[in-house]
């Protein structure tokens, strides 16, 4: 959300008004010129800009968009000493109305990474939610999820010294950005080893929160709803994007929630638009991060919750909270933390992945949650409706064939060639109305499937 009831929550809520070598000088008209860069499937970097010492902006042409993005890129001290030595990347989401020079023009980025192990990478978010959108329908950009899961995270792993591995990539968001931040942590777990959620908005279900995130296209000259479409008709699009109903999704990554109670504190006297900003905080930030942190309470997933006894929507207390979460994400990084070997998951997508497994529900179910739990190189459980497809990581290598019991009944199963066999689960009737559709019905089925060795 932001700095600075429609128009000032707006303006406010959701959003605080090859190998690369570092440059060696401070002044940022003698720095050396950028260095030759690689594309990646779906963006290319056109330009590139040393700002300071430490940080390069990039411009990314991408089909997400339908003009071209900057991206800055803050490298940490002692890149340029070692031209092998490879680095943690942490990922910067700003609120809405920010951009990608928020985290280093307004909230000190480079001093608070002072001693950072890690690059930090900031894309321009504007008023996007950090989300596909849903465009009455229509898809197409702009589509930031798909930028920063599909084409920035290669890009920047292709033309920096970067940990190429879920192990050492981190991503916290202030406000708006806090929504994404777990938004994009839970709906890709793995990618993301760690995330912080700095006042973030994260509970899409509390409707003084949810009418901001409705009308916040308009800020940027879109209609109302573009994002997910109306909550009338498209609840189960938005409950699909919430990190309160995607909280199963979070067990595997290392969550920190952050927020303030909307009492002006020590660190805000001067600041000019904090004390504007603390119904903010208090009215919405602080009970959708309340909601999140008892959902994953009740869901046992551990957790840092951090309700501070001061602070409203400002850039001090985004600052401090910053300070609090890096500490922590450079506690994880150096566990080297491997894959999980048990997740749970759940998704409204038709399709999707993840660890290497992949799933694909029935194309003739209408829109509803598919739900996966203990999934493990063992079997897994799973709830739906229709003809579910789940195919394995490759973990059947010279198997001549692998008994699956689906439910107790046993059926018999050949890997293929790379180890890897696909269950098609039973899950009764396709429904035909939308999850949450009000008058719709949604029978769901559950199935148990463990393969025996």
């Amino acid at each position: 959300m932001g700095v600075g009831v429609v128009g000032v929550v707006l303006s406010s809520v959701l959003g605080l008004g090859a190998t690369l070598v570092s440059p060696p000088v401070s002044v940022a008209e003698d720095l050396p010129p950028a260095p030759a860069t690689t594309a990646v499937p779906g963006a290319t970097i056109i330009g590139q800009q040393w700002l300071t010492e430490r940080t390069l902006e990039l411009t990314v042409d991408s089909p997400s968009f339908t003009a071209p993005v900057k991206v800055e890129v803050i490298l940490p001290h002692g890149y340029a000493e070692g031209s092998t030595r490879t680095w943690p990347v942490t990922y910067f989401l700003n609120g809405t109305n920010g951009d990608q020079t928020k985290f280093r023009m307004q909230l000190d980025g480079e001093k608070l990474t002072d001693r950072y192990p890690s690059i930090v990478v900031s894309p321009s978010g504007d008023v996007g939610y950090w989300s596909d959108w849903y465009n009455n329908a229509a898809g197409g950009p702009p589509m930031y999820e798909t930028f920063v899961t599909d084409q920035l995270i290669p890009l920047i792993d292709a033309n920096f010294r970067t940990l190429k591995d879920r192990a050492h990539r981190a991503i916290l968001g202030e406000s708006m950005g806090g929504y994404g931040t777990l938004m994009l942590a839970a709906r890709n777990p793995d990618l993301f080893v760690a995330a912080s959620s700095l006042s973030g908005a994260v509970d899409t279900n509390w409707l003084p929160g949810a009418a901001v995130h409705s009308v916040s296209p308009a800020v940027g000259t879109a209609i109302p709803d573009s994002i997910y479409g109306p909550r009338a008709t498209n609840e189960v699009n938005w409950r699909g994007h919430n990190p309160v109903d995607l909280a199963a999704n979070l067990r595997t990554v290392d969550i920190q929630l952050y927020t303030g109670n909307g009492i002006l504190g020590e660190e805000e006297i001067g600041e000019a638009t904090a004390p504007a900003n603390c119904p903010v905080e208090s009215g919405i930030i602080l009970p959708e991060t309340q909601s999140l942190h008892n959902t994953l309470v009740g869901q046992g997933i551990p957790h840092k919750y951090a309700a501070y006894d001061w602070g409203c929507h400002s850039l001090s207390l985004v600052r401090y909270e910053i300070a609090e979460s890096l500490p922590r994400f450079t506690e994880v990084f150096a566990k080297n933390t491997p894959a999980p070997a048990i997740f749970d998951y759940r998704s409204t997508a038709p399709k999707f992945g993840l660890f290497d497994w992949s799933v694909t529900a029935d194309p003739n179910r209408a829109a509803e949650f598919l739900d996966l739990r203990s999934v493990s190189n063992t079997g897994f459980t799973i709830t739906g409706s229709g003809t579910t497809q789940v195919t394995t990581p490759p973990i059947f290598r010279g198997n001549k064939a692998v008994t699956v019991l689906i439910n107790g009944t046993p059926t018999t199963l050949r890997p293929d060639s790379t180890g890897r066999i696909t269950v098609t689960v039973d899950l009764g009737q396709a429904n035909q109305d939308q999850q949450y559709t009000l008058g719709g019905t949604t029978n769901l089925r559950t199935s148990v499937i463990s393969f025996l060795r």
